[in-house]
């Protein structure tokens, strides 16, 4: 996660028509008519949290798989730049970061006990009990980095309508006219977290889960330390309730380092944002631990990667396997081989900070190309996102390079990959992703 920076205001779009446009087209049905606005902000980092395992999304709830993961220690700067919404609850406004790499909402509550003081600086806390009743027979435990990594428990209860509200933006905005709103969801299950070891960014109060049911953490247990998969209460996360309410089962992300570019949008892309062909895969289901299949995370295969120096691509790798876009972390991250031959291509190299786990260079190096191949199409990196200036290492005065490395079986497209295109998520009957190119 992201420590103390500067923000650039981002906007967050919400809004109710879509229609699915056909791989390779570009329609007017793309698009739509009716966008509802509210703001949210991107964060930067200008040190390095040390904080071990932190959030590596390849570990996390690898017990519900077929098989472990892996338990590698996640590299320290993926949570280097995050978004954040403004919500209302309770009357009052947090900043939640989105997050597309799990599915709890949670608000971090008044009196949190954190077990790694300093490290938990967590933003305003929740003040109150839930307005539309705690459920006494379940709580809130989730792990986001494995046996050593960050973890919460708390309670778990009910906002109640027109308390868990997106924020309308009303500050000035380089968008075109817009309708003005918030969106309001009636009676949704979220958490407040009362314990457990975070490494907060001081602004943020929690999470807003943009991930599938699978993927939920409340237990019916007496105790977090008796929770296990026997003890699982999946509910419905804040997007299955949200589209379930505005009847459209999509929602589309566009990050962007420009402030006035980044959004999120409920039932479709907004009409202003411009954007390339786009191409479409399924989102895939993983095995599951006693047998059978889930949607657990937006995961996809890719059919290859490409890398390469200023003197020209030097590397292809196909067979890869799957990778889950994550806007929950910053980095792209994925084998060791993989991030040592990519960093190597930077001018000059990249050099890896072992107390860092992390690779960095000047912050003049020159990035090499890197592409990965989805569904026929190829989405190059900008060269913008594979240096972070704002993420230094103190002793050298290094920037961070924008791909990472993990021991997983699972790799991450994170912001690094999604700046730049328009990532639309279809959690309805076609379970599916598409992506395209932003041309403007």
């Amino acid at each position: 996660m992201a420590k103390g920076l500067a923000s650039i205001a981002v906007s967050l779009l919400l809004s109710f028509a879509f229609a699915s446009p056909h791989p390779g087209d570009r329609s007017t049905d793309d698009v739509l008519n009716t966008v509802h606005v509210t703001q949210a902000t991107r964060r930067l980092t200008l040190d390095i949290s040390t904080f071990p395992g932190d959030l590596d999304r390849a570990r996390r709830l690898a017990s519900r798989l077929a098989a472990p993961i892996g338990t590698a220690t996640a590299l320290p700067v993926h949570h280097s730049a995050e978004y954040l919404a403004e919500v209302k609850a309770g009357g009052h406004r947090y900043a939640l970061m989105i997050d597309t790499g799990s599915s709890d909402t949670w608000f971090v509550k008044d009196g949190f006990q954190c077990l790694i003081s300093p490290h938990c600086n967590l933003g305003p806390a929740f003040k109150g009990e839930f307005p539309g009743g705690q459920i006494e027979v379940e709580h809130l435990n989730i792990s986001y980095g494995g046996d050593v990594g960050a973890f919460l428990n708390g309670q778990m209860g009910y906002s109640e309508y027109e308390i868990f509200v997106l924020y309308p933006y009303t500050s000035q905005s380089n968008l075109p006219s817009l309708t003005v709103a918030g969106v309001t969801v009636a009676k949704q299950q979220i958490a407040l977290a009362t314990v457990g070891a975070w490494p907060g960014d001081g602004i943020s109060s929690g999470i807003l889960g943009l991930g599938l049911p699978a993927l939920t953490n409340s237990f019916k247990s007496t105790h977090p330390s008796e929770d296990g998969l026997q003890s699982l209460a999946p509910y419905s996360p804040i997007i299955t309730t949200l589209t379930n309410q505005i009847g459209k089962h999509i929602f589309s992300l566009g990050l962007s380092r420009n402030e006035s570019e980044s959004f999120l949008a409920f039932g479709g892309v907004p009409q202003h944002v411009k954007v390339g062909n786009y191409t479409r895969v399924p989102i895939e289901k993983m095995p599951k631990a006693f047998g059978g299949e889930d949607y657990f995370y937006y995961a996809l295969t890719p059919e290859g990667m490409y890398w390469g120096s200023s003197s020209g691509m030097v590397e292809k790798k196909e067979g890869m396997p799957q990778v889950i876009v994550d806007s929950g972390t910053t980095l792209n991250v994925f084998s060791h081989e993989i991030a040592q031959s990519i960093n190597a291509r930077y001018d000059p190299p990249a050099t890896y900070s072992k107390s860092l786990n992390g690779w960095f260079v000047p912050c003049n190096a020159v990035p090499p190309s890197f592409g990965i191949q989805i569904g026929g199409q190829i989405f190059w990196a900008d060269a913008s996102s594979m240096v972070l200036p704002q993420v230094i290492d103190v002793e050298t005065g290094y920037c961070a390079t924008g791909i990472g490395a993990t021991d997983a079986s699972l790799y991450i497209l994170g912001d690094v990959f999604m700046q730049g295109i328009v990532a639309v998520f279809d959690v309805g009957q076609r379970m599916e992703m598409r992506f395209a190119k932003r041309s403007g």
